[in-house]
């Protein structure tokens, strides 16, 4: 929702930034106006990224990226709809077929995912890894130490999971399937296993909201994968992918400038040509996508920077209290690299 502050700022903008949309030259993005929604994928189950909350709202790092596409693509946040599906593999093959507009469903970046087959990633939304949670009484201090023990995984990881784990730790190991993340981990809490094993991130937050005694239980420091989890598209509309991946650019390039939702009339009384080019005040970056000239102003200003998103959705704003670390812009020493709008 638009802060009552931001209204005045808003309309105020709206001559000098060219708000009426600009003439598409995505398909998809024409199929989206006349739907008068954006389709957005997600896991729906997984807390911090997409899960709903007691209203039946959509909340998370991936559910609110799906709002800054709608704020981006349709002037309003609230035009998404969401889909929840059980894997990766049929997130990936509804839309191929057509069935979506968007995944943004905690799916790793791979080759194999996309050389071949009709999607296309669009950037990086999340830096994770596999990891392994275990109990905070194990001797286990490193994932060398869980050789030859009794490891639990969930079907949505499946053979891919048992590759990696085989290629770090051994084929020695006693490897349980669970039906999904929650089971995987209550899995681990009923000593059935000696570890779970997962995206660190998942354990981290199914730690918090799946246990019954989160202090019992910690998740290692060390990975040993890396898993770029980002948005996926539909390939052959390259207009389209380019507006996924420059909307999550400039989340990031908003927190690198320090503009964000609650300050956004404070900072555009700064005197910044970057950060005028970002909010629209200057036009250039909305023709030659089909869209408005404030459309990325809309984004911030609708959902947020990348920091607030990640903050309300896993960081210190929520139940899970995630440090940003690989996830950080890279000047603070994470891994997130806004390409420049210009």
């Amino acid at each position: 929702m638009i802060r009552p502050v931001l209204a005045a700022l808003l309309l105020a903008l709206s001559a000098t930034a060219q708000t009426a949309a600009a003439q598409p030259v995505s398909p998809t993005l024409t199929e989206i106006r006349a739907r008068g929604e954006v389709r957005c994928i997600v896991n729906g189950s997984l807390p911090g990224f997409s899960a709903a909350d007691a209203g039946g709202a959509m909340r998370g790092l991936d559910a609110d990226f799906c709002r800054a596409v709608a704020a981006a693509a349709l002037g309003d946040a609230g035009k998404v709809r969401f889909a929840t599906v059980t894997t990766v593999a049929e997130a990936l093959g509804t839309l191929e077929a057509g069935g979506a507009d968007l995944v943004a469903r905690n799916a790793t970046r791979l080759y194999s995912r996309e050389a071949g087959r009709g999607v296309a990633s669009a950037g990086t939304l999340y830096f994770d890894g596999l990891g392994f949670l275990v109990p905070a009484a194990s001797a286990v201090t490193l994932p060398g130490d869980l050789a030859g023990r009794r490891l639990c995984i969930s079907a949505a990881g499946g053979a891919a999971t048992r590759e990696a784990l085989e290629a770090a730790l051994g084929t020695g190991l006693a490897i349980t399937e669970s039906a999904d993340g929650t089971a995987m981990v209550r899995a681990l809490e009923a000593g059935e296993c000696d570890a779970a094993a997962s995206d660190a991130s998942q354990l981290m937050v199914r730690r918090i909201s799946d246990l019954a005694n989160p202090a019992g239980f910690r998740v290692l420091t060390t990975v040993v994968t890396r898993e770029p989890l980002g948005p996926f598209v539909r390939a052959g509309d390259p207009a389209w992918r380019a507006i996924v991946f420059w909307t999550l650019q400039a989340m990031l390039e908003a927190e690198e400038l320090e503009a964000a939702s609650s300050n956004l009339v404070a900072v555009m009384q700064r005197n910044e040509p970057a950060l005028w080019r970002l909010l629209g005040v200057e036009p250039g970056i909305g023709a030659a996508l089909g869209l408005a000239e404030d459309w990325a102003l809309q984004v911030i200003a609708q959902v947020g920077n990348y920091a607030e998103v990640f903050d309300r959705s896993l960081g210190a704003g929520s139940p899970f209290g995630l440090d940003r670390g690989l996830n950080d812009n890279w000047n603070r020493g994470g891994l997130h690299y806004p390409m420049p709008l210009r």
